[in-house]
């Protein structure tokens, strides 16, 4: 039980929240999931571009988080991360819409609570960009490269390269499209 108290004393968290949004939960994960793991920087440049109602709403939930951590806990916004982050359900507003024969059909207007859960790490996200790079070869091996690109003709342009194609791929080609033509459950 020690052990789990000094795992959170050793890394910061700030929490923020935004309660009763007028959106529906599921509109704003397509948001949410989005950022999950980004930098605060990273993520409000995704929000900046991102054509979708909930995007402002989180932008300004961001930006009250990193003002708490910047405040309240004296942290430097550039090494913070989204720990979490997550869309819930919240109210939901009933309205009426006349139907035939004098009913009404019921209209759930749902509301939206966001968390934020940020985390100041140190070290920046160096590391990842890491273990996705390729490995470097032999600088002969590159030159050797370097040689078969250049002695390749230029592509003329607006025409598209040839593409040759084998026997067998040519009549593997006229099976599919005849399988197309005809309906599967008709076993043709």
């Amino acid at each position: 039980m020690a052990n789990a108290t000094t795992k959170t004393e050793s890394t910061k968290l700030v929490k923020a929240s935004a309660r009763d949004l007028r959106i529906a939960p599921r509109k704003m994960r397509l948001v949410t999931n989005l950022l999950k793991g980004l930098s605060v920087n990273d993520a409000m440049i995704q929000l900046q571009y991102l054509e979708k109602k909930g995007a402002p709403m989180v932008a300004k939930l961001l930006q009250s988080a990193v003002a708490n951590a910047k405040n309240n806990f004296s942290m430097d916004p550039d090494h913070l991360f989204i720990k979490s982050i997550t869309a819930d359900m919240g109210r939901a507003m009933k309205r009426y819409f006349p139907r035939a024969r004098g009913s009404a059909f019921v209209i759930r207007r749902k509301m939206t609570h966001v968390n934020v859960v940020l985390e100041e790490r140190k070290q920046a996200s160096k590391r990842k960009f890491n273990l996705f790079k390729k490995e470097t070869q032999p600088e002969t091996a590159n030159v050797d490269q370097q040689k078969a690109v250049s002695a390749k003709p230029p592509k003329e342009l607006g025409r598209k390269s040839e593409v040759v194609k084998s026997e067998e791929q040519v009549k593997l080609n006229k099976v599919q499209n005849k399988r197309r033509l005809f309906n599967r459950k008709s076993g043709e």
